[in-house]
């Protein structure tokens, strides 16, 4: 059994490490782009709200003559924009939240030290079988496909979040 388990031990070291280094790539990328993202965020959600300053300049401006109060709505635009981006936002946490997941399990696919064992053996086809079963290697490699559409989603906004401050910019 020994023999089994050390050639096996290679193959099982193989797997992890490669799916461990795109888990780790994912995990410092979603990192940046959710900290970026939510910069974004932070600006536009301004267009979602009265503006204090604005709402002063209107009460003096009413004080010293009599017009009709104007109503707060938010544009169109920045409804659509804000939702790509949160989407955008929630795509990446949560890919985030399954890289960690996976990173886990990597961790624990292999043993810290290699059995002898007929019972080592066992222990070691159920692994490959429950990582076999529950597509392991399909889901850690799908993750990166969440930060994709996240990114799709951001860029989606960002063109139309220029677009709308500049046509010239956001062509561009």
């Amino acid at each position: 059994w020994s023999l089994y388990l050390k050639e096996t031990e290679k193959e099982d070291k193989e797997l992890a490490n490669s799916l461990q280094v795109g888990v780790d790539q994912l995990l410092i990328f979603a990192g940046l782009f959710g900290a970026i993202l939510t910069a974004f965020l932070i600006e536009s959600r301004k267009d979602l709200q009265v503006d204090p300053v604005q709402e002063i300049l209107q009460a003096l401006q009413n004080r010293f003559a009599v017009t009709t109060s104007q109503t707060f709505e938010v544009s169109k635009s920045s409804l659509i924009v804000n939702y790509l981006w949160f989407t955008s936002l929630g795509l990446t946490l949560f890919s985030a939240l399954c890289a960690v997941l996976a990173r886990e399990w990597l961790t624990k696919y292999i043993p810290v030290s290699p059995g002898s064992r007929s019972s080592d053996a066992c222990q070691r086809l159920l692994r490959v079988k429950r990582a076999q079963q529950w597509r392991l290697e399909s889901v850690v490699t799908g993750i990166p496909l969440l930060i994709q559409i996240a990114l799709f989603l951001f860029s989606t906004g960002l063109v139309l979040f220029t677009w709308n401050n500049s046509v010239a910019l956001g062509v561009l």
